[in-house]
C-alpha cells in the first residue's frame, strides 16, 4: 500500500492544527500568569480568563493565533516529512542487532521521532519567540 502524501500532509496538519485550536487559550492564560507581577490582580487562571474575556472577548484568548499557524504548519510538515523518511533508515540501522521485531520498531520509531523533533524545532523555535511575545502584549 502506497502512502498518499497529500492526504498525509493535509490530515496531519489538520489534526495538529485542531489540537492547537483547542489548547491555544490554555497557553495564552499560562503565559499571562507567568509574566504577571506579584501585585497584579491576575494571579489565578480564572482571573486571567475573566480579564481577557472582559477586555477582548473570545478574541483575547486567541491573540497571536495566526502567527502560531504560520509557524506550526511548516514545522509540522517538516516533522512529518523527516519522520517518514528517517523511519526506513532507522529500521535498517537497528536490523543488524537482531532484536525482536517489536524492539526494532520501538527503537527505529524512537530514533526517527527524536531526529524529526530536533529538525522541526529549527523551523519552529524562531516563530515561537514571536508567538510568546504576542501572548503577553
Amino acid at each position: 500500500m502506497r502512502l498518499d502524501i497529500m492526504k498525509f500532509y493535509a490530515g496531519g496538519a489538520g489534526l495538529f492544527s485542531g489540537v492547537t485550536v483547542l489548547l491555544y487559550p490554555v497557553s495564552v492564560v499560562k503565559t499571562r500568569m507567568q509574566v504577571a507581577s506579584k501585585d497584579t490582580a491576575e494571579r489565578s487562571a480564572s482571573s486571567v480568563v475573566k480579564g481577557l474575556l472582559k477586555k477582548d472577548g473570545i478574541r483575547g484568548l486567541y491573540k497571536g493565533f495566526a502567527t502560531v499557524l504560520t509557524g506550526t504548519i511548516p514545522a509540522r510538515i517538516v516533522f512529518l516529512t523527516f519522520l517518514e523518511t528517517t523511519k526506513e533508515a532507522s529500521f535498517k540501522m537497528v536490523k543488524p542487532f537482531k532484536l525482536s521485531e517489536t524492539s526494532q520498531a520501538a527503537i527505529a520509531n524512537g530514533i526517527a521521532g527524536m531526529l524529526s523533533a530536533v529538525v522541526s524545532q529549527v523551523v519552529y523555535t524562531p516563530i515561537d519567540v514571536v508567538i510568546l511575545s504576542n501572548r503577553v502584549i
